[in-house]
């Protein structure tokens, strides 16, 4: 044998081997590509054989009779991706109406002057507790306390005129006609009094409620004119904590609903629903919602974004991860479900409570089987092999 010849088949070995490695190449890559991690041995075993047929003679061959195996074999479709699932029943859970909404103090007034003059003095500084009736602001009197003096004393003349005609006209010396007259003048007289009464209590601006003073807008020396405010006083229990409800939504909640909000604080607190409008808004086509709740040592702030639970009927739900859930084309919330001929389906759902280990959703079919792992790479009506989690019967 040449030189030659010796070349070429020593080189044949190695040429083979490239070929078995450029092979081993291309199934890794396709391997990737497609993320079907558990048919990697399956393609691994299917180049196996045909490199171990290009390198050792088969025994077949040897055999004048044995039929010659065919090069290649006629390999299915693209197999169906594996997902994990996970199948689930619906129990019965009380429906929670979600809404998103803020802290509002129940009543919150601007305390005004009801007649004209400087401030004297301020008897309620920001922040100050007030009951009903306590002294904010403070006017000058200037000339109403002489005014009322003089007042009162035209009534006491008027009065006594009126008690001396009626003498006079039981003796028949006075007309009934006078008599009414001195009458008038005295009741005039007296309502004079209780206006300048009025009058000087008004130089006192006073708490309408209990609750704190969150603003004052005047100090001392400053002029104020009827109808000009003085201070803001917040009532701080009860509270509301306020939203705005869907229309599609609004007939599940009922005047005297428990419900609880959780602030963006962190804290929950707890009230009944005293208030759900009955007409909407024009541009949202909401409606108000009113949730009152205790607040006792006034802890909770008007205008702190709050998210309101309202519990409503009764409905069957399942209790499913977030992390499952998934949005459709149209940005509709749902999960990947996989039906009686292992093909993928998207349904929607709608979440009606939450807890620290997963959310209720309705929509779903009574017993289903949700996709857990892999959902976000399969397609609607594509074909799945579904693998159980463990602990579950295939």
């Amino acid at each position: 044998m040449s030189s030659d010849d010796d070349d070429s088949v020593s080189s044949s070995p190695i040429r083979r081997s490239y070929v078995v490695a450029v092979v081993i190449f291309l199934v890794l890559a396709a391997w990737v590509a497609s993320g079907e991690i558990n048919r990697l041995e399956e393609l691994a075993k299917l180049v196996m054989p045909e490199t171990k047929t290009a390198t050792t003679p088969s025994k077949a061959a040897d055999k004048p009779n044995a039929k010659a195996a065919p090069a290649t074999e006629k390999k299915d479709a693209k197999a169906p991706p594996t997902v994990r699932v996970r199948t689930i029943t619906a129990v019965m859970r009380q429906q929670e109406v979600i809404v998103r909404g803020q802290t509002q103090a129940l009543r919150k007034v601007l305390v005004r002057a009801e007649t004209a003059g400087k401030v004297a003095a301020i008897r309620a500084d920001k922040g100050t507790m007030v009951k009903k009736g306590d002294t904010i602001c403070e006017l000058n009197v200037d000339a109403r306390r002489a005014m009322l003096e003089q007042a009162r004393a035209t009534m006491t003349q008027r009065k006594l005129e009126y008690e001396a005609s009626k003498t006079l006209q039981e003796k028949g010396f006075r007309s009934p006609t006078s008599v009414a007259g001195d009458l008038a003048a005295y009741q005039a007289a007296k309502a004079e009094v209780e206006r300048m009464e009025k009058e000087l209590e008004n130089t006192k601006i006073k708490a309408p409620f209990d609750g704190v003073v969150d603003d004052r807008m005047v100090d001392v020396g400053d002029y104020l004119s009827p109808g000009q405010a003085c201070a803001l006083v917040v009532a701080l229990d009860p509270f509301l904590v306020v939203g705005r409800i869907s229309e599609q939504d609004v007939h599940h909640i009922k005047i005297g609903n428990t419900g609880w909000a959780k602030l963006v604080t962190g804290e929950r607190i707890e009230g009944k629903v005293r208030f759900v409008a009955k007409s909407s808004d024009a541009a949202t086509r909401t409606f108000r919602v009113e949730l009152e709740v205790p607040n006792p040592d006034g802890a909770i702030r008007d205008g702190i974004t709050a998210e309101i639970h309202v519990a409503a009927a009764t409905v069957e739900a399942h209790k499913i991860s977030p992390a499952i859930l998934a949005l459709d084309e149209r940005g509709q919330l749902g999960v990947r479900i996989v039906d009686q001929n292992r093909r993928v389906r998207f349904v929607l759902v709608k979440i009606i409570g939450d807890g620290p280990d997963g959310v209720w959703v309705t929509g779903l079919p009574r017993q289903v089987t949700i996709i857990t792992v892999g959902q976000d790479f399969v397609n609607e009506g594509q074909e799945v092999d579904p693998v159980p989690e463990p602990g579950q019967q295939t």
